[in-house]
């Protein structure tokens, strides 16, 4: 497995060094007081499921809220049955993948995609094969031809991981007529799409677009979600979505037995109370802004012939650079200008790609965001002009 860009430093910290890599949610927007109330009220009450071992499924409270919040928010008629709570998004597509791809088989991404889902799917075993994807989401007929090429050469093509709402990492939404393009693709070639919604409750403008499980139906999409952009990553909760079957096979998988149910339980008692509707408009205004603080301080990169994307929520920008530019190779000398990035081939099955950075503008707080992103400005021109 290549080694993960990202965990050598962890920490995030490199004296003079401001990082624009990482994906972490803002750590001054989590609930601190409310959570450890609701913390405290379940010991004081000696909620004993709290610290038990749990349903392999989740605290029943929660799968509720889960279901209660997309049939809210989406319109998806689910009920507590189609929830399986995970250690996250990331468990999501590990148990959803063990479910759906045997041992040693292929499963199809978007190029570029998820840096994290590379590296769970290759962590399985998995042949991962990459699909263009551009600003309108993946393109129906590279799938299509794609999958035929494959079976062609007698490989079982069968599961495609896509994110077609807020795109991870170039933050559009696939239209409407394209996700439609997508189900059809699917029914006419027997596939299961695996859709990672993390960033969805983000979208700063416009209309949620209807989700795929919506369009194609739970017999051809397994749905994912998470808290860690909504509530706090550290808690380490998401959801699948899926028919009341595969959410039972997918517990037998679940190495862990049930993910932790004490932040679980912690979790249902906070949400429960409306917290969540209460919060995402907050987030949302947060995140627009430090969004629109990197487009802003990006505008002098346009006269070097760089391009970027405006997301429409969530966490990144992907900034492209011009023909025959590594970003890999001017790291370096980007960050002697005192800031660092992630080098866009990492998102790319095949790690050919080699002119995008992923730019991220959620961790950081805003002042930080700008200065960060002037010395990305500054550390750019140095390396284009050399």
């Amino acid at each position: 497995m290549e080694q993960n860009p990202l965990r050598p430093n962890w920490s995030m910290q490199r004296p003079g060094v401001l990082s624009l890599a990482f994906g972490f949610p803002d750590a001054a927007s989590f609930p601190y007081d409310d959570l450890g109330r609701v913390t405290g009220d379940l010991m004081a009450q000696r909620h004993a499921d709290a610290l038990q071992y749990g349903p392999v499924s989740g605290p029943e409270p929660l799968r509720a809220f889960v279901a209660e919040w997309v049939r809210a928010t989406e319109g998806l008629p689910v009920g507590p049955e189609n929830v399986l709570i995970t250690s996250g998004a990331s468990q999501a597509i590990v148990l959803a993948a063990r479910l759906l791809v045997p041992a040693g088989g292929t499963i199809l991404v978007e190029s570029p995609t998820f840096i994290g889902a590379l590296w769970f799917l290759r962590g399985l075993g998995l042949e991962v094969v990459g699909v263009p994807a551009g600003e309108q989401g993946i393109d129906p007929g590279a799938l299509e031809g794609t999958v035929r090429r494959l079976r062609a050469d007698g490989v079982e093509a069968n599961v495609v991981y896509t994110m077609p709402t807020v795109h991870n990492p170039i933050g559009t939404n696939a239209s409407d007529v394209r996700r439609r393009e997508l189900a059809a693709v699917a029914e006419r070639l027997d596939l299961v799409l695996l859709e990672d919604d993390a960033y969805g409750d983000l979208i700063f403008e416009g209309e949620r677009p209807p989700a795929l499980y919506e369009l194609a139906g739970p017999a051809r999409v397994i749905k994912m979600g998470t808290f860690s952009k909504l509530v706090a990553g550290g808690m380490r909760l998401g959801w699948a979505i899926a028919d009341p079957d595969d959410v039972a096979t997918m517990c037998s998988l679940k190495a862990d037995s049930a993910s932790s149910p004490f932040a679980a339980w912690a979790a249902a008692e906070y949400l429960g109370g409306g917290a969540l509707a209460e919060r995402v408009p907050a987030l949302r205004t947060l995140y627009r802004d430090r969004r629109d603080a990197m487009l802003e301080e990006l505008e002098p990169l346009a006269r070097l012939d760089c391009t970027w994307t405006r997301p429409v929520g969530g966490f990144f920008v992907w900034l492209t650079l011009p023909d025959g530019v590594d970003s890999e190779a001017i790291r370096g000398t980007v960050e002697d200008h005192g800031v660092t990035y992630l080098a866009g081939h990492h998102c790319f099955a095949d790690g050919a790609r080699r002119r995008d950075i992923r730019l991220a503008y959620s961790y950081l707080p805003e002042d930080q965001i700008r200065e960060g992103t002037r010395r990305l400005v500054r550390g750019l021109e140095a390396a284009l002009a050399d």
